[in-house]
């Protein structure tokens, strides 16, 4: 990955993702979660998203495998800045972890964030959720072809 991938992508970025997910369910896995970054962070998916109406996952990557041809390098790449930001949003009171779960402890109103790629991203978090809701976390590494 380039240099300026972590700078694009980086700690500020996902801890609002992570907090504007949390404003929608409340608490999600740490093993889906990971899932859902390299995702939003490609800016190639946020404008397909955005875009069009896509009704299962297996048809996005079929609509536009190349979206998903590197997934499991991103998804590997995203990792130490998904546990840098799990770590900075518990210490500062507004998560917690208990096992593989992650909880809001003290929402925060997403909708203050600026920014107009994080508005983006924001925006297709509900259609996202919706879009994954329907598999289970282990058929969604399988699908999505993540080496662990």
């Amino acid at each position: 990955m380039k240099e300026n991938y972590y700078i694009y992508n980086n700690e500020a970025m996902v801890s609002c993702i992570i907090l504007s997910i949390l404003d929608k369910i409340n608490s999600i896995s740490l093993a889906r979660i990971s899932l859902f970054l390299p995702i939003l962070l490609d800016d190639r998916v946020v404008l397909y998203l955005l875009k069009k109406d896509i009704y299962n996952i297996e048809s996005l990557i079929k609509d536009k495998p190349r979206f998903f041809l590197n997934f499991n390098k991103r998804y590997n790449s995203l990792l130490p800045i998904l546990i840098n930001s799990l770590t900075l949003l518990e210490q500062c009171g507004y998560i917690f972890v208990v096992n593989d779960s992650i909880y809001v402890k003290n929402p925060i109103n997403v909708s203050r964030i600026e920014g107009s790629r994080f508005k983006k991203i924001e925006s297709i978090i509900p259609k996202l959720l919706i879009l994954l809701d329907e598999y289970s976390t282990e058929k969604l590494y399988s699908t999505l072809k993540v080496q662990l």
